[in-house]
């Protein structure tokens, strides 16, 4: 399950890790012993097999007039991403140059999905300066997967500061000391059916609004009024809670 999770989040559609997570196994293969061992038409394999070379993750040679197909190391992935994420830097500022400037005081974007919430996250953890937020954890937990642990971690990374209010709740992470080292935690009752978590970032000028019990949806309010609303808010319940000893 990690590894199908790891490779959806790299980017590949289920056909293609079954066929990739194959070849591993296997190692070089002809078009015909892959598709006997995904139990899969062999249409359906040269197409996904296609994808893959196109991707970077799959060779193939001719021997005796018969294609066969390699696996690429996995670590290739790592080295994929970094020429990927050098390409996007190098171009980053022709692609800000790019946004539309004419009226920045408000403006609203929504996500969707555990992806989307994770690139809320990346938004939010992007700037190093005190965080804020409350709202339900457990409720967010089973929809964020992986995906919680690996945002915290790029938190704990930077050394961002928090300050956070929850409903009464425990995890050993609280308890690790870089994790005790940058957070500010209170718990609170009030909170136990809170139906979304609330950051407040970007030094009180940002608002990020998961909502987290049916659907996995955010929202980033870019928005000073806003901002500063739920930072109202959140010092009601953290003047309420009870301090967290981490």
């Amino acid at each position: 399950m990690a590894v199908q999770t790891a490779l959806k989040e790299y980017g590949l559609n289920d056909k293609e890790i079954e066929v990739y997570v194959a070849l591993l196994k296997s190692g070089e293969s002809s078009l015909q012993e892959i598709s006997k061992r995904c139990n899969c038409p062999r249409t359906t394999v040269y197409n996904n097999l296609n994808y893959l070379i196109a991707k970077g993750l799959v060779s193939k040679t001719d021997k005796d007039h018969i294609a066969c197909y390699t696996a690429t190391a996995p670590e290739k992935m790592i080295d994929i991403l970094d020429r990927k994420k050098i390409l996007l830097e190098q171009t980053l500022p022709e692609l800000e140059s790019l946004k539309n400037t004419l009226d920045k005081k408000s403006r609203i974007e929504v996500y969707e999905g555990p992806a989307g919430i994770f690139a809320m996250y990346m938004e939010i953890f992007k700037e190093k300066e005190m965080k804020y937020w409350f709202g339900n954890y457990e409720n967010l937990k089973p929809a964020m997967e992986h995906l919680m642990p690996l945002a915290r971690e790029i938190r704990l990374k930077k050394k961002i500061s928090a300050k956070i209010i929850i409903e009464n709740n425990d995890d050993s992470i609280f308890h690790t000391p870089k994790y005790k080292a940058i957070t500010e935690m209170r718990q609170t009752s009030s909170l136990k059916d809170f139906p979304a978590m609330i950051f407040i970032y970007s030094n009180l000028k940002k608002a990020a609004i998961f909502v987290n019990k049916k659907e996995m949806i955010g929202f980033i309010v870019e928005n000073e009024q806003v901002a500063q609303a739920m930072k109202l808010i959140f010092d009601l319940y953290w003047n309420q809670a009870k301090p967290f000893k981490l």
